[in-house]
């Protein structure tokens, strides 16, 4: 802080508390408390070391790493490609019932991230047979091609950006090579990539709460009270699970959420911070996000994080952990053994 201080022009206190927020929130930074009168400093952890060679934000770095580690590498950099690049719909400004028609039969049914991605394999298809063919699919369904077009540079980029810090195979050179890796072998299992979405957003948390004696709910972050805008896939919709995971929120008349997707609980143990109360069978994570659960299952993730920690900072000090891998799979496994519970 007092470095940034003595710059020509500072910026302000608010604004650098904010960013030294976000980085812990990412794990980049951890606080240290050193001395009698408790002062405060912080120190980069070994993720924060890897996000220091990824010039993006620390949000998009951590979704792009996790989606390397989770092998949902592929989906992810369409995910952070989009957030990152002009929105292929942003150049719609008629809201024509059409148009919403048919932006509503490409949109996936419970979250915007995937919607990019649903809405960039329909246009790969189209450029598959040729790009004329993909002109004519960006004009019959209001979509903005040049979105496209910034959307491909950006997973390029990004994609290089990861094999120079050593989360790619050097053998993959390519995005084709990597689309049959290891980089990509959960790329179907959409709670897979929720969870390398939620790494890097977390804890953009809000809870669903049923209105008592009525059909309505509430949106819920922490105590602020939300509501889904309306360019959200899950605005106005009976939704099956209690948490939402958002990028960011805006005021207008009320706080928003745009960018929204459905989570489950599991990845909220995985990336938040958990307080197991054995005798009431209840976990409370970050001192506000309050699951039923077996104790056993609420310590088994604390152990998988810990043990994801050290394997990041393994991969920092270039050291083989054999055991690493094995935690990743275990880590999924779970992931996916929670999704089907659910159906």
């Amino acid at each position: 802080m007092n470095f940034l201080l003595q710059a020509p022009q500072p910026p302000s206190v608010e604004s650098v508390d904010n960013a030294l927020r976000v980085l812990e929130e990412v794990g980049a930074i951890a606080p240290i408390v050193s001395g009698s009168n408790k002062s405060k400093s912080e120190s980069i952890t070994p993720l924060g070391q890897h996000l220091a060679k990824l010039p993006v934000h620390v949000r998009l770095g951590k979704m792009l790493i996790f989606g390397s580690l989770f092998g949902v590498l592929d989906v992810v950099l369409t995910v952070v490609s989009s957030l990152s690049a002009k929105s292929p719909f942003a150049a719609n400004i008629d809201n024509s019932p059409q148009v919403k028609a048919a932006h509503k039969a490409i949109c996936h049914p419970t979250s915007d991230f995937l919607t990019s991605c649903k809405v960039w394999d329909a246009y790969m298809a189209a450029m598959d047979i040729s790009p004329s063919n993909a002109r004519k699919f960006c004009a019959k369904n209001f979509l903005n091609r040049t979105a496209f077009i910034e959307i491909g540079e950006m997973r390029k980029q990004f994609f290089q950006l990861l094999s120079s810090i050593g989360f790619i195979d050097r053998s993959i050179k390519t995005l084709d090579d990597m689309a049959s890796s290891s980089c990509n072998t959960n790329n179907l299992k959409e709670e897979i990539v929720n969870a390398a979405i939620c790494a890097g957003l977390y804890p953009n948390i809000a809870h669903i709460t049923k209105v008592p004696g009525d059909t309505s709910f509430a949106l819920y972050s922490k105590s602020e009270k939300l509501s889904f805008h309306k360019s959200s896939t899950n605005f106005n919709k009976s939704l099956s699970t209690e948490w939402i995971l958002f990028q960011e929120k805006f005021a207008t008349s009320k706080t928003f959420v745009s960018t929204t997707s459905v989570i489950q609980p599991f990845c909220l143990l995985l990336f938040g911070n958990s307080v197991v109360k054995h005798l009431e069978r209840k976990v409370v994570i970050d001192e506000w996000i309050e699951l039923d659960m077996a104790a056993q299952v609420a310590v088994m993730f604390r152990e998988l994080k810990y043990a994801l920690a050290k394997g990041i900072e393994n991969r920092m000090e270039s050291n083989a952990d054999a055991k690493f891998e094995v935690i990743i799979d275990g880590i999924c496994r779970l992931l996916t053994i929670e999704a089907n519970a659910k159906l």
